[in-house]
């Protein structure tokens, strides 16, 4: 099987966009479009963003807030806690191998925590696009990642951030966030199963 060409590449990395909240029409258009715009430029949450989103979900601003802070500090953690559990990861031969491959896995799991952090703002934690989800699996195939290392890390990255949200959050909010790391697990699994 040829690789597939760059142009393919950019049309499925364009296509591939997990976010759904944008196009969930029981959100306020306000709320739609900052979900959208902040997802388009792939960043967190603003201060402001929070508030204006939580206001409207009654989900607690600060703990979110404290959740996003520590973002990178989670993925890292993760990437630390699977990496001392299976080094055989990195290693030739293992799923994260060569380190481009790891490092596009720690990037995609800070993507993941993020728009996870965008579903448990609007208390929304079915928030995948369907047809991105598929795109996104055509990719992973195309670029031959490794998925089951991507789905253990982001097992230990779930366990982490509920971990440290539920220390501040409500427990309702804390269960948002688990149900959308949920989801978006069985996705990728169903994304890359069919895509296969």
């Amino acid at each position: 099987m040829s690789a597939p060409s760059s142009d393919t590449i950019r049309q499925l990395a364009a296509k591939a966009q997990v976010l759904g909240l944008p196009q969930q029409p029981n959100l306020s258009r306000s709320s739609r479009q900052l979900l959208h715009h902040a997802d388009q430029e792939r960043r967190l949450l603003s201060s402001s963003d929070i508030q204006h989103l939580c206001q409207e979900s009654g989900v607690m601003a600060a703990p979110l807030e404290q959740l996003q802070g520590q973002a990178h500090q989670l993925v890292d953690q993760a990437r630390h806690d699977l990496l001392e559990a299976q080094p055989h990861l990195v290693k030739p031969g293992g799923a994260l191998y060569p380190e481009h491959r790891a490092e596009a896995c720690w990037r995609d799991c800070f993507h993941f925590l993020r728009v996870c952090c965008y579903a448990v703002a609007v208390a929304q934690p079915k928030f995948t696009n369907p047809q991105g989800m598929v795109a996104l699996g055509e990719l992973y195939a195309a670029l031959g990642v490794p998925v089951d290392g991507l789905l253990l890390a982001l097992a230990r990255l779930q366990e982490l951030a509920a971990q440290s949200y539920s220390e501040s959050a409500p427990s309702s909010d804390a269960e948002l966030l688990d149900e959308a790391f949920c989801e978006l697990r069985s996705q990728i699994n169903a994304c890359v199963v069919t895509s296969c």
